[in-house]
């Protein structure tokens, strides 16, 4: 059920698993307010495919880049902040693959009485994750495609924590809505009552708008 806070999709995944591309359609389909993690590194100036080459792939001085990194959440958490004060839909384009991350979206929902629900991204063949992640080589220079290295999945994977453990402020479960984007068209799956799974099969299949995600 939607509150007077406003409702907010919190898109999660593994790099090429589709969100970006999801959260556009969606965002198209409803409006609202799109917030993408790729948008918020270019305006604080964060280079990754730099970062890919200063840490040797993510294999020295990576805990300079986690401060980096969180301080592109922390930017990402103040834009929600601002974008809830008008009530509606926001929509939050990241990883979000850390429980704490994820954590301080759910407590500022709680605190501001917005509903949120969790848009967890999959792609569970490795070989098309492959293919997806080499498809963006050469077009590093536009944000949603600037994580094309496999070292940046490889970073990503390694802090991954499942989100249907999470546990709300209030105690309860967050409700997610899971997108099988290695299936064609997507396959979205969700609690009985999801308000957003039927939006997001809509959106996916809107005309004009191919069903698949090949990004």
């Amino acid at each position: 059920m939607r509150t007077s806070g406003g409702s907010v999709v919190m898109m999660c995944g593994l790099p090429a698993s589709g969100k970006t591309t999801t959260a556009g359609r969606l965002h198209a389909h409803t409006g609202g307010v799109l917030v993408r993690s790729c948008d918020v590194y270019a305006d604080l100036g964060i280079d990754l495919p730099a970062w890919v080459v200063r840490t040797r792939g993510f294999t020295i001085d990576v805990g300079e880049y986690d401060r980096v990194r969180d301080r592109a959440y922390e930017e990402i958490a103040r834009r929600l902040q601002r974008s809830l004060s008008g009530g509606g839909l926001v929509i939050l384009d990241a990883v979000y693959g850390e429980r704490p991350k994820r954590g301080a979206v759910y407590d500022l929902c709680h605190a501001r009485d917005a509903d949120v629900t969790l848009l967890h991204c999959r792609c569970d063949d490795t070989k098309e994750i492959a293919r997806r992640l080499d498809r963006r080589r050469g077009r590093e220079g536009v944000p949603e495609h600037e994580a094309s290295d496999r070292s940046i999945f490889r970073d990503i994977a390694r802090r991954w924590e499942d989100p249907s453990a999470d546990v709300l402020p209030d105690g309860g479960e967050p409700m997610i809505v899971t997108i099988d984007t290695l299936r064609e068209p997507p396959r979205v799956s969700g609690p009985a009552g999801s308000w957003l799974a039927d939006i997001v099969r809509s959106a996916l299949t809107s005309v004009g708008e191919p069903g698949g995600i090949r990004s």
